[in-house]
């Protein structure tokens, strides 16, 4: 099966610094971050030693994917998405950790496939919305590529881990766009979840039937498309309840409790939220400087070293830090679908825009969870947050993005 995966002497090692150096500026302010929370007494316990040793680890993957043959990727891509939905129903056979099963345990070693699995979801997701031409009208084989589609994020989902899930399917839209679907279906495919969360506040849920009920009426398609489509929101809507009731944990419910208003509960559920929002306004425009957060040493701020260490860099470095991070995240975006654009091999440019996805909806839904705009999701900033299996990741997205660029332009 891995036969034929790499190709040393065909593929060079030529890196586009246009992707490169926005990372490397985020690796470089993760670690000024992770220099000022971590514990120096020993390797052992330093966040920062270890993630020194994570960015040699990712340059050596990073490397290494710069000699994958995308062709390989092409043909066996429905191999790995079929082995991906198998690696995350064989959690369910693991022992829970802290109430949830999303390792595979061999012996010391945990690891957790919902993370590499992104890049397997990236290429089946690409070789299945590419292999399908019918692209401007609803059919059954549509309906069933995306049911297929939506398997790994509803494995993840119940292990439970709710932000690996939401990334998971925040992927679907790009690649679907990117795949030259016609905008209607996609449109038409995120209603479904518009009425979901349009039934928290009647208004809204009214509005929102009203205007879904006259774009039905007004777009040229088969009356039983237009129907099906209208009884299918109605459904999401009515089913909403059941699944908020029964369906989401405990703390899923807290969390987007917490984000519709943190401080019901400040010292509670609502606590992270509100400490990240105090050390974002605290470090004003130019930050306090490195080492003197008073949020981040007086250890008001929790999980400071992963999931909130764009707050410490906030209260710390100041917005301005932030505002960087921000304009080096929309050079990256801009100079990716650029690539993208000129790549002639639809499913290389599929994957291209799939793989970036996945760095761009953890940078925004991170920086949207620290500041309040966001639920809770317990998701890292790509390059920036400490993260041994996530740090690996990134890197090979990386790598398979700069390869794909290389190869393919």
């Amino acid at each position: 099966m891995f036969k034929g995966l790499f190709d040393f002497r065909n593929q060079s090692l030529l890196i586009k610094w246009s992707i490169i150096i926005p990372v490397i500026f985020f690796i470089i302010v993760g670690l000024f971050g992770l220099s000022s929370t971590s514990n120096f007494n020993s390797f052992i316990s330093s966040t920062f030693y270890k993630q020194i040793l994570w960015v040699f680890i990712g340059i050596t993957a990073f490397i290494i994917a710069q000699f994958i043959r995308i062709q390989y990727l092409h043909d066996y891509s429905y191999v790995y998405f079929i082995l991906l939905v198998l690696l995350l129903l064989s959690t369910q056979f693991f022992p829970s950790i802290e109430g949830s099963k999303r390792w595979l345990i061999i012996g010391k070693i945990y690891i957790q496939p919902s993370e590499l699995g992104k890049i397997l979801y990236v290429l089946g997701l690409a070789r299945f919305f590419n292999d399908y031409k019918v692209k401007d009208k609803f059919t059954l084989i549509y309906f069933l590529i995306l049911f297929i589609s939506v398997i790994p994020p509803l494995l993840v989902f119940v292990q439970p881990d709710l932000g690996t899930a939401l990334i998971y399917m925040s992927l679907i839209v790009p690649i679907l766009y990117w795949s030259k679907f016609d905008i209607k279906l996609i449109l038409l495919l995120i209603a479904p979840i518009i009425s979901m969360i349009a039934v928290a506040n009647l208004f809204f849920y009214y509005f929102w039937m009203i205007f879904l009920f006259v774009y039905l009426v007004l777009i040229k398609d088969k009356l039983y498309i237009r129907v099906i489509n209208f009884f299918l929101n109605l459904s999401a809507s009515i089913i909403s309840p059941f699944i908020w009731n029964n369906i989401l944990r405990e703390h899923q419910r807290n969390r987007i409790e917490t984000f519709i208003d943190p401080f019901s509960d400040p010292l509670g559920n609502g606590y992270q939220v509100i400490q990240s929002m105090i050390s974002i306004g605290s470090g004003g425009l130019w930050g306090k400087g490195i080492g003197n957060g008073t949020q981040t040493h007086l250890k008001f701020l929790p999980v400071r070293d992963t999931d909130f260490i764009a707050s410490v860099i906030s209260e710390e470095m100041g917005f301005i830090t932030i505002f960087f991070i921000m304009s080096f995240l929309l050079w990256f975006v801009y100079r990716i679908f650029d690539y993208a654009q000129k790549i002639e091999n639809e499913y290389a440019s599929t994957v291209l825009v799939g793989l970036f996805s996945i760095i761009f909806m953890h940078f925004i839904i991170n920086l949207g969870m620290i500041s309040g705009l966001l639920p809770v999701t317990g998701l890292p900033v790509p390059f920036i947050s400490y993260g041994g299996s996530f740090f690996l990741t990134c890197s090979m997205i990386l790598g398979l993005m700069n390869n794909i660029i290389n190869n393919q332009i």
